[in-house]
């Protein structure tokens, strides 16, 4: 650059400041205990005890915090973090145009110390659960084959199909929920207050609603839980009976239950098992197909196939409403949060990704051969190939609770 006289003007270089070393050093400074506690995790032992003492204290606090709210302190986070986005991106824009190279490597570093204290609190609230050890939950002990299931699949479609028909239903074909949000959450806290095992927490945080549920249910998402706030939120957008379902699961998280498959599980068994008829038909909306599938194991099609059928048709209305709603949402942006999603469980352990929410529901059968001539055994009296079945956790925890209420 030169001045009016026709003289270039003289660079003077600008310091860098105490304020960019003091931003890089609290950057340096809070990635350390981040990497500590990132080794820190996978060991079960660690896992265990940080989830029972460190992450469960941290919720009790925060969350009876966040409880005398009224609104979801995740999704209020979210919104300000759109607004400080978007404030950040306006600013970088206005100081490449006036080449302040200085604020804008300022404002990466207070992003950068935003962005690890987060990672830091989330770690310390959440991550270890993922590593802990499993999960207790009813399993039944005995043994079971294709007649002795039968009576259990009889126990349970009755019921459903009797709550089917007694519990009233909206213009859709949903059944109504009894309650309003809240209460609904208070009665899914009380089911859960029935668990007295240690292993889970013993401080159950109120379910919220999101009000921005349009935007979740575009993300196909129907509920978070964010234990950095103590909170767990439910898309309040989406069909009732699913509402009710996410509840039951996010909460479950809340319970200390971080992996995906655990806590389907665990809110397969809570609303099952609860006395209340809408939860308990919420429960077989959400888990009846897999134990039919024991009837898939015993290679009985026929009966798999019968039964099926005698459910009630109004749950198939629901069913088609229900896939209605999820097909008529934006397919891109649920691939887009299926695709973070997925990466997230991945970071966390879960070597299958989304497909860690099925984790509990595999179910398997073993054919034994015979070690010197490869054939397959064969049962002494019929001849047949000698299958061995191995029930999933989900049938096993039916078998439980069935065996439960026959000897009430």
């Amino acid at each position: 650059m030169y001045m009016a006289d026709g003289r270039r003007v003289r660079q003077v270089k600008r310091p860098i400041g105490r304020a960019v070393f003091i931003l890089a050093a609290v950057s340096c400074a809070l990635l350390i205990p981040l990497l500590i506690m990132l080794d820190l995790r996978t060991d079960p032992q660690i896992a265990e005890w940080w989830t029972t003492h460190i992450e469960a204290g941290w919720e009790r606090v925060i969350g009876t915090l966040t409880s005398w709210l009224p609104f979801s302190v995740m999704e209020f986070f979210i919104v300000c973090l759109i607004g400080l986005g978007i404030f950040f991106y306006v600013r970088l824009i206005i100081n490449l145009g006036r080449a302040r190279f200085l604020r804008i490597l300022k404002g990466a570093l207070t992003i950068c110390v935003g962005v690890i204290y987060m990672f830091n609190l989330y770690v310390m609230s959440m991550a270890f659960a993922y590593y802990r050890a499993e999960m207790p939950i009813p399993q039944s002990q005995k043994e079971y084959d294709a007649e002795s299931v039968i009576p259990v699949i009889e126990y349970f479609l009755s019921d459903y199909n009797k709550l089917a028909e007694k519990l009233p239903r909206d213009k859709n074909g949903c059944v109504e929920c009894p309650y309003t949000f809240s209460e609904l959450a208070e009665r899914v806290k009380v089911e859960y207050a029935k668990l007295t095992d240690p292993y889970f927490n013993q401080y159950t945080p109120t379910a919220k609603p999101i009000v921005n549920s349009w935007f979740m249910s575009q993300m196909l998402i129907t509920g978070i839980t964010f234990l950095p706030t103590g909170e767990a939120s439910v898309n309040n957008a989406a069909p009732p009976t699913t509402r009710t379902i996410t509840l039951a699961h996010e909460l479950a998280h809340a319970k200390g239950v971080l992996r995906e498959g655990d806590a389907n599980l665990l809110a397969r068994y809570v609303l099952i098992s609860s006395d209340d008829d809408y939860l308990r038909y919420c429960g077989y909306y959400y888990a009846f197909d897999n134990l039919l599938e024991a009837f898939v194991l015993t290679e009985d099609i026929q009966s798999y196939q019968s039964y099926l059928r005698r459910v009630s048709d109004k749950v198939r209305v629901e069913r088609w409403y229900a896939a209605d709603y999820w097909n008529s949402q934006w397919d891109l942006i649920g691939q887009i949060a299926e695709f973070f999603n997925n990466w997230y469980l991945e970071s966390n352990g879960a070597t299958n990704g989304t497909g860690s929410y099925e984790d509990g529901n595999q179910s398997t059968v073993v054919t034994p051969t015979d070690p010197v001539t490869g054939e397959p055994e064969r049962d002494p009296i019929t001849q047949e190939p000698v299958r061995i079945i191995h029930f999933s956790q989900v049938q096993k925890m039916f078998f439980a609770v069935y065996e439960q209420r026959v000897e009430e």
